[in-house]
């Protein structure tokens, strides 16, 4: 698979987009039935750490998930993910498949915690450096598929609201600069 990162700077447009949308409505039910979505995502994730006996990836993919319950706000969570899905849908080039799409939503949506980084001393500097843990594909394909189950077709509809809005102040500027042609 040829997939590169998202970085969070190759997110960022994204991610004010979504901002911008939850700020212009407020009082939307669908901001807290996101934040309920990934309350369920958390409390199966509990079920499975809990377990003694079952599948590792999933005990690991669990584990994430609550290390990214725990540092990160959910509203980061969600807006992350939907930003995730706008991007997908406007630059699906980006991704080299679907599983390559889940992958890098599971990777940012990870990103939002601090327990996978971690620092090393390096002898020659006399420095810190940041080091960061890779989850195990497998895990991380558990992670960007209960991501994607949630906040899917959410995101997807959002995505579909702003190129619908895009379009219509595009046909916008279309009439003024065809009213200024026909000008004499």
């Amino acid at each position: 698979m040829n997939q590169t990162g998202i970085g969070k700077g190759e997110l960022n447009p994204y991610l004010a987009r979504i901002r911008a949308r939850i700020d212009k409505n407020p009082t939307s039910p669908l901001w807290p039935a996101l934040e309920t979505s990934w309350a369920a995502i958390v409390s199966d994730a509990n079920t499975i750490a809990e377990k003694r006996v079952g599948n590792r990836y999933e005990r690991s993919a669990a584990r994430e998930i609550l290390g990214i319950n725990a540092d990160a706000p959910v509203r980061e969570i969600v807006i992350t993910a939907l930003a995730m899905f706008v991007m997908w849908r406007e630059r699906p080039d980006r991704f080299a498949d679907d599983r390559a799409f889940r992958m890098q939503l599971a990777r940012r949506v990870r990103a939002l915690s601090t327990r996978h980084r971690g620092s090393r001393y390096v002898h020659a500097t006399g420095q810190q450096q940041a080091i960061y843990r890779e989850m195990t594909p497998k895990a991380g394909a558990i992670l960007g598929h209960k991501l994607a189950l949630a906040f899917g077709s959410p995101g997807i509809q959002l995505a579909e609201l702003e190129e619908r809005e895009r379009r219509a102040a595009e046909e916008e500027k279309q009439t003024i600069i065809n009213a200024i042609k026909e000008l004499k």
